[in-house]
C-alpha cells in the first residue's frame, strides 16, 4: 500500500534536513584545516543553504494542490464540480454555461469575490457568509452577462470573467476521500471554460497555469449519434492539449454512466460501453499525442453520475429543507435506481424520516459510483501530487545552492590535494588537457545536434527554389519526419522516443483542421444545409463562423449546391439578368474565400498555440537529455570539479513562432460572343410573276451578341486550391522551424560553453588560491585530505541523490 501523501512530502523534508546536517558536520571539519581566508565563502555558502532550506521546508510544507475540471460537450463538468463541493454553487444548464474560470478555494468560511473585469455589465464586490444559493445566483448572472454580450457584440474585445470569481468553500470531497495531505496544503478547484469559450484569451493564459494541476475530464456518456461520439473524441483531445503537459495528470470521469441501467441487462450494456470508450479514447489520444503513448496506455478512467452522488450528499444534509428538495429530485429524475427502496416508502418526500432520506441517500451514492470515484481521486492525487510539486521544488533548491556547495566541497579538497609545488604544476597541464577534451566532446555532440536540423533547412531552401513537379517530393512532413526519426539513432537521443513527434506532428494536426472547416463547407454547399458544427469551428471567433454561415446560405440560394457544387458548371451569362446573377455569384465565392480565411486563421491560431507549445515542450526534452548527457561526459573527462548544466539557466527555448495561411477563391469571368438568330423581313419580286408582283418573305440573320462566360467551379475544386495554397505555406513554415531550432541550438551550444568554461575557469582559481595560501606536503597530509576528499564526495552525491527520493519509494 502506498504512503500518505503527508509522508512523502515529510521524508523530503527529512532528507533535506539530514542534508543540512552534512554540511554542517563537513564545514566544522573542513575549518579546522583551512586558514581564515576561506571562511567568507563558507559562511556564504551556509547562509545561502539555511535560507534555500527555508525556503524548501515552507514550499514542501504548504504545497497548493489544484484541481482543474473540464469535458466535453454537456458532460456534467459542472454537476462535477457542485459534487466536489457538496452543494450546489456553480450553474448548471443543458448548454454551455462555463464560459469563464472559476477557481474555488478550501475555506471554513464561506465567500465570493467578483472582481472587477473591463466591460463587465454584471455586478462586482465581495460577500462574506454568503449562502450556497446566491452564489449560484450570482454566478449565473456573470455566466449569461458575458455570453449574452458575446454572442451579441462578437467583434468586441470584452474581457471574459477569467480569475475575476473566486469562492471560499469547506470542500466535501475531502472528507469523503479521506485525504491526508501536508497539514499546511492550500487547496483550490478551478473549474476551466467550456471548448467554445477555451480560445478567450484572458481563459487560455489561466489554462496555461494548470500544467501543474491535477485534471479531471469528464465525459458524455448519454450521447449515442456516431458523428457526436466522433466529435465528443475530437474534443477530449483538444481538452488535453489546451491542459498541456503529461496526460498521466488527468484522470477521466465517465460521466452520467446511469443511463444503462434502463436496459435490459444494464451490467453488460455499461462494460460494454467503458470498454469501447476508454479504448476510443485511448486511441484516438496515443494517435494525435504520440509523444505521451505511454502515459496514455496506463490512463486512469473511473465511472460516475455525478447528479444523483450530489443529490445523495444533499439528502444527508442536516438542513431539513434541502434534504427534502434534494429527495424530491432525486425521486423525479432517478426512480429508476431507487425504485426498490421508493416502493416503501410514500410518494409525498415531505412524509419520509430523516432515516428514509439516508437509505435513498445511500442507495444513489452506491449505484451513482461515488464511492468508487472517491477512492480513484484519492489514488490519483496520492500517486501524482507528490510528482507534480516535489521534484520542482528540489530543482530549484539545488540550482540555488545545491550545485554551489558541492562544486565547492569537490573543488577544494581536490585542489588542497594538488597544491604542493610539483602536483600544482601537474595539475595545471591536466586542466589544459580537461579544457580541450571537454570542448572537443562538446563539439562533436554539438554538431550532432545541429546537423539534422540544417540539414532540413538545406533541402526546404532546395524545394522552394526548384519547386518540382510531384507533390510527394514536396511535401515537407517527408523531410521533416525523417530527418528527425534519424536523430533516434544518434548518441543519446534514441533514449527519447516519440518525444520529439511534434517537431513533425503539428503538420498533420493543422492539415486535420483545415481539412474538417474545409469539409464541413464542402457538405453544407453540397447538401444545401449549412452545419458549421465541428469541434474546430467551435473555437472561431462567432462573428466569423456566422458571417461565413450567412455566405453559404446566399450561395445555396443562388443555386450553387447539389450537382453544381458538386461537379461545377460552364455558365454562358446572356441576359443581363443572367450576368447579374452570375456576377452576384462570383462576388460571394470571393466573400467565402475572405470568410474562410478569418474562419481558417482562428482555427489555425488555436492549433498552432496548442502544436508550438507541443513543439517547445519536445525541444525542452530534447535539449535537457542533451544536457544530461554533456553534464555525465564531462564530469567522465573531470570527475573532480563537478560540473553541472542546470536546464533552468542553459536550456532557454524562447523566439515566437506563428504560423499563417491565406486563400484565394472565384473564378474568372470572360466576355464573349454568341450569335443571336433573328427574322428579318424582304420583299422580292417572284419569277413566276415576270417579276411584275412582290411579295414578303422573312430571312434569318444572325447578328453578334456579348456575354459574360464563365466556368464554375466544383467546391472539390475550390477546396483543392485551397488544400494545395495551405502545402505551399507549409514549406515556409517548415523552413522557419528549422531555422528557429538552429537559433536555440546555437544559443544553447552559447549557454554551454560559457557555463563549462567558468566551472574550469573557477576551478583553476581554486588551485592557485590553494597553492598560495594553504600548499600541503602531500605525503604528510594525504591522511586527512584524502579522506576529506571522500567525504566531499559523499555530501555530493547526497545533494544529487536527493531529488530521487520519490523514484526510489515507487
Amino acid at each position: 500500500m502506498s504512503n500518505p501523501v503527508y509522508k512523502i512530502f515529510e521524508d523530503v523534508e527529512d532528507r533535506a534536513k539530514l542534508l543540512a546536517r552534512s554540511w554542517e558536520n563537513f564545514y566544522m571539519e573542513i575549518s579546522q584545516h583551512l586558514p581564515e581566508t576561506y571562511q567568507p565563502k563558507m559562511n556564504e555558502l551556509s547562509n545561502n543553504l539555511e535560507k534555500a532550506l527555508e525556503k524548501l521546508l515552507g514550499e514542501l510544507r504548504n504545497p497548493t494542490l489544484t484541481i482543474a475540471t473540464t469535458g466535453t460537450t454537456s458532460s456534467g463538468k459542472s454537476t462535477l464540480v457542485n459534487f466536489l463541493c457538496g452543494a450546489e454553487i456553480v450553474p448548471m444548464a443543458v448548454s454551455e454555461m462555463s464560459a469563464g474560470v472559476v477557481t474555488i478555494e478550501y475555506s471554513d468560511q464561506i465567500s465570493l469575490v467578483i472582481h472587477e473585469t473591463p466591460g463587465a455589465t454584471w455586478e462586482c464586490g465581495e460577500w462574506q457568509g454568503i449562502s450556497e444559493e446566491e452564489i449560484y445566483q450570482r454566478l449565473e448572472e456573470v455566466m449569461m452577462s458575458y455570453i449574452d454580450r458575446r454572442e451579441e457584440n462578437p467583434n468586441i474585445n470584452l474581457a471574459c470573467p477569467q480569475s475575476a470569481v473566486t469562492i471560499s468553500y469547506p470542500f466535501k470531497f475531502l472528507e469523503e476521500s479521506n485525504l491526508e495531505l501536508p497539514r499546511g496544503t492550500k487547496i483550490r478547484i478551478m473549474d476551466l471554460p467550456g471548448l467554445a469559450y477555451v480560445g478567450d484569451e484572458g481563459n487560455a493564459n489561466v489554462i496555461r497555469q494548470c500544467r501543474e494541476a491535477l485534471c479531471i475530464v469528464t465525459y458524455n456518456s448519454e450521447e449515442t449519434d456516431k458523428q457526436k461520439v466522433r466529435n465528443l473524441l475530437q474534443e477530449v483531445v483538444e481538452q488535453v492539449k489546451d491542459l498541456g503537459g503529461s496526460p498521466a495528470r488527468m484522470l477521466f470521469v465517465l460521466n452520467k454512466i446511469d443511463v444503462f441501467r434502463k436496459d435490459k441487462n444494464w451490467p453488460y450494456s455499461e462494460e460494454r460501453f467503458v470498454k469501447k470508450t476508454v479504448d476510443s479514447i485511448k486511441s484516438e489520444l496515443i494517435d494525435r499525442l504520440k509523444e505521451y503513448t505511454e502515459e496514455i496506455e496506463n490512463l486512469q478512467d473511473v465511472k460516475l453520475s455525478t447528479w444523483p452522488a450530489l443529490l445523495a450528499l444533499q439528502m444527508q444534509s442536516d438542513n431539513d429543507n434541502s434534504s427534502v428538495q434534494a429527495g424530491e429530485k432525486a425521486q423525479e429524475h432517478f426512480y429508476g435506481m431507487i425504485k426498490d427502496i421508493l416502493a416503501d416508502l410514500s410518494r409525498n418526500v415531505q412524509k419520509w424520516e430523516k432515516h428514509d432520506r439516508n437509505r435513498v441517500a445511500e442507495a444513489l451514492w452506491k449505484k451513482s459510483y461515488a464511492g468508487e470515484f472517491f477512492d480513484n481521486l484519492n489514488n490519483h492525487i496520492t500517486e501524482h501530487f507528490p510528482q507534480l510539486v516535489i521534484p520542482q521544488v528540489i530543482k530549484r533548491f539545488n540550482e540555488g545552492v545545491g550545485n554551489d556547495v558541492t562544486e565547492w566541497v569537490k573543488q577544494t579538497t581536490t585542489v588542497i590535494l594538488n597544491s604542493s609545488e610539483d602536483r600544482y604544476h601537474k595539475e595545471c597541464e591536466e586542466i589544459g588537457r580537461i579544457r580541450t577534451s571537454i570542448e572537443h566532446f562538446l563539439e562533436i555532440h554539438d554538431r550532432n545536434l545541429r546537423e539534422p536540423f540544417e540539414e532540413i533547412g538545406k533541402t526546404i531552401q532546395q524545394v522552394l527554389e526548384q519547386q518540382p513537379e510531384d507533390e510527394d517530393e514536396n511535401d515537407p512532413v517527408v523531410y521533416i519526419e525523417d530527418t528527425i526519426i534519424k536523430l533516434k539513432y544518434v548518441e543519446p537521443y534514441g533514449s527519447l522516443g516519440e518525444k520529439l513527434y511534434p517537431l513533425y506532428g503539428w503538420i498533420r494536426e493543422l492539415r486535420q483542421g483545415i481539412n474538417q472547416v474545409l469539409e464541413a463547407v464542402a457538405e453544407s454547399l453540397e447538401k444545401g444545409k449549412v452545419n458549421l458544427e465541428s469541434t474546430n469551428l467551435k473555437k472561431a471567433n462567432y462573428l466569423n463562423v456566422n458571417l461565413l454561415e450567412r455566405n453559404l446560405n446566399r450561395l445555396v440560394d443562388l443555386g450553387y449546391t447539389a450537382s453544381v457544387a458538386k461537379n461545377g458548371k460552364n455558365k454562358e451569362a446572356r441576359t443581363e439578368n443572367e450576368k447579374k446573377e452570375l456576377k452576384k455569384l462570383n462576388e460571394e465565392l470571393n466573400e467565402l474565400a475572405i470568410h474562410l480565411n478569418l474562419v481558417l486563421e482562428d482555427v489555425v491560431n488555436q492549433i498552432s498555440n496548442q502544436e508550438l507549445n507541443r513543439m517547445y515542450q519536445a525541444v525542452v526534452e530534447l535539449f535537457s537529455c542533451h544536457l544530461s548527457y554533456l553534464e555525465k561526459g564531462s564530469n567522465d573527462i573531470a570527475p573532480n570539479i563537478a560540473i553541472k548544466f542546470p536546464d533552468s539557466q542553459i536550456s532557454k527555448v524562447d523566439g515566437q513562432l506563428k504560423f499563417t495561411f491565406n486563400f484565394k477563391a472565384g473564378f474568372p469571368i470572360t466576355e464573349g460572343t454568341w450569335k443571336e438568330s433573328v427574322q428579318k423581313a424582304v420583299e422580292k419580286r417572284i419569277w413566276w410573276t415576270l417579276w411584275l408582283v412582290k411579295s414578303t418573305f422573312y430571312e434569318t440573320e444572325y447578328k453578334t451578341r456579348s456575354s459574360d462566360n464563365a466556368e464554375i467551379p466544383s467546391v472539390e475544386n475550390l477546396l483543392e486550391g485551397w488544400i494545395i495554397q495551405s502545402k505551399q505555406a507549409e514549406v515556409e513554415n517548415v523552413k522557419q522551424i528549422a531555422h528557429w531550432l538552429l537559433d536555440q541550438i546555437d544559443c544553447l551550444k552559447k549557454n554551454v560553453s560559457q557555463v563549462q568554461s567558468d566551472i574550469i575557469d573557477r576551478y583553476q582559481s581554486r588551485l592557485d588560491k590553494a597553492r598560495q595560501e594553504v600548499t600541503i606536503d602531500y605525503e604528510k597530509e594525504k591522511n586527512i585530505w584524502e579522506p576529506m576528499k571522500q567525504k566531499a564526495q559523499k555530501l555530493a552525491e547526497e545533494f544529487y541523490s536527493l531529488a530521487k527520493i520519490l523514484s526510489k519509494e515507487s
